[in-house]
């Protein structure tokens, strides 16, 4: 039917199933980088026990932060996404629902965790404030960076309609993130570490605070006050 929108990528079958084999094929560099780096993050607060990851999809890192010994659970919007995670994870804490309105008490979770999914949630200020109604300690937040060679990629084939899986997307650079933080918490929250990981072969780093270039883009954020 002309002028009908198409679903978001998370919703349609055929991709999603294949969804998670990028893990063991294209992405398999860039998922062993950005798992040193959450790994790094994580270690910011301390002894943690229960993680909730918001927009866990196929639950490849919720799965991955289970077996570091944590209490870890999955929440989703597409249930489709869901399907594929609960095949991979038969006896894993997962729940579909909306990052605007978590279905958990307040203070449920020592941290949530958010890894590649904020780009695809609007209000993301909202967001945060919802993820720190459930959160103890803190935020873990992963991203594609907007200012990395890649990320140009794919905003320019988003726009001429090469990439689902970038379309509609709304990508972050640290000071974005910073800024939004800034605006919903004042200052109720402290960045205890950031940093870039994910550079191209040719340029040797694997991971720089100092040069914010790299893919992914990952932050520590401590929060404070009413939120202890």
């Amino acid at each position: 039917m002309s002028g009908m929108q198409e679903e978001p990528w998370y919703l349609q079958e055929t991709i999603v199933k294949e969804y998670e084999a990028y893990y063991q094929t294209k992405y398999k560099r860039a998922d062993v980088l950005e798992k040193k780096l959450l790994t790094e993050l994580l270690n910011q607060f301390g002894d943690i026990k229960k993680v909730l990851e918001v927009g866990c999809g196929t639950s490849h890192f919720t799965r991955w932060m289970e077996s570091l010994g944590l209490e870890c659970y999955g929440l989703d919007l597409s249930h489709l996404m869901l399907e594929q995670a609960r095949k991979l994870w038969p006896n894993g804490r997962l729940i579909q629902g909306e990052s605007h309105s978590l279905p958990f008490r307040s203070g449920s979770f020592d941290v949530v965790a958010f890894i590649a999914s904020l780009e695809y949630m609007p209000n993301i200020g909202i967001v945060f404030e919802e993820a720190a109604r459930v959160a103890r300690k803190g935020l873990v937040i992963g991203l594609m960076n907007k200012w990395s060679p890649s990320t140009i990629r794919r905003i320019a084939q988003a726009k001429i309609g090469n990439n689902p899986f970038y379309k509609n997307v709304k990508f972050y650079s640290i000071l974005d993130i910073e800024r939004i933080l800034r605006e919903t918490f004042q200052n109720r929250y402290s960045v205890d570490y950031w940093s870039t990981t994910v550079f191209p072969k040719v340029l040797g780093g694997k991971e720089s605070s100092f040069f914010p270039f790299g893919s992914y883009l990952g932050l520590a954020v401590r929060l404070r006050g009413a939120y202890d």
